[in-house]
């Protein structure tokens, strides 16, 4: 028998491209390991570039896993989250409401049951709303790297709330790397260099170029497999390379760097978020 409930987490998600996805699926299929360790992940709403789908009754009610499922399903087939409304027990809300829509459900669930605000997106337009689900009491989990690499007052806003945000999957590949950094330097320990592999996406079509594979196909494959950003002329600039750096010296601004080898992909950084969203789990209760 499963032990009784301690943590139910609400979750709203950003972005349900591929680690999106695969954070749902990780959701889904957990479900009895979760049980077993008294928590339960609710997914109250999942929001795309265009539209927000949430549950009708976020206060007691998820959306299903059979909903969750089909999601991922459609949104791999390219259909939109309209498509879904037919099952009921839902609402859509399409942009600018669905922003209007995450920071109102963030502003009541922050005064009751808590919400955790999940950014797996790859845009800039989240900040504000992060901030504001911070403001209102919630917690935010990052693999989005960008809002951690904007304006680097945004940037102190938003770690400051040190407690309610995570973001050990926008770098080293979901490894509490970031944890650890943060530790050292509250022990007064100095950092003297940090040595990571921080682009998978160079590593694999670099490895591919020097079995004289066309570089066109290698970024196809790169792109068909999940190893690359949404857009991946980020990997390919070294953008991608460049917010990690940015977010690691923003951590510890004195640390030197050496970048070199490969990283993860997208079920490997959906895994990463999972877990900083169980991290949470103390800072949530179990609510009717």
């Amino acid at each position: 028998m499963a032990p009784p409930v301690r943590s139910v987490l609400p979750v709203v998600l950003l972005g349900c491209g591929g680690v999106g996805r695969h954070l749902l699926r990780h959701i889904v299929s957990c479900r009895p390991l979760h049980a077993n360790q008294g928590v339960a992940i609710r997914v109250v709403g999942v929001a795309d570039s265009s539209s927000l789908l949430v549950t009708d009754d976020f206060h007691s009610n998820g959306l299903d896993d059979a909903l969750l499922t089909d999601l991922c399903a459609a949104k791999s087939a390219g259909s939109p989250l309209s498509s879904l409304l037919a099952r009921g027990q839902c609402q859509l809300f399409n942009t600018p409401e669905a922003r209007r829509k995450v920071i109102d459900t963030a502003s009541v669930l922050g005064k009751t049951t808590g919400l955790v605000l999940v950014d797996c997106s790859a845009t800039y337009d989240t900040v504000g709303m992060l901030k504001d689900a911070l403001d209102s009491g919630c917690c935010v989990v990052l693999a989005n790297k960008k809002p951690l690499t904007c304006a680097y007052e945004d940037f102190e806003k938003l770690v400051s709330n040190f407690r309610q945000i995570r973001f050990e999957s926008t770098v080293g590949a979901g490894l509490p790397v970031i944890a650890s950094v943060n530790r050292i330097i509250a022990s007064g320990d100095p950092i003297s260099r940090i040595v990571g592999s921080l682009s998978g996406t160079l590593g694999y079509v670099m490895s591919e170029l020097e079995d004289g594979k066309r570089f066109s196909e290698v970024v196809k494959t790169a792109n068909s497999l999940g190893y690359t950003e949404p857009d991946p002329r980020d990997d390919l600039s070294g953008m991608d390379v460049a917010r990690k750096v940015e977010i690691y010296s923003r951590c510890y601004e004195s640390a030197p760097l050496v970048i070199q080898g490969a990283g993860a992909g997208n079920d490997t950084t959906a895994a990463g978020v999972l877990a900083d969203i169980l991290d949470l789990q103390d800072l949530f209760h179990k609510t009717a």
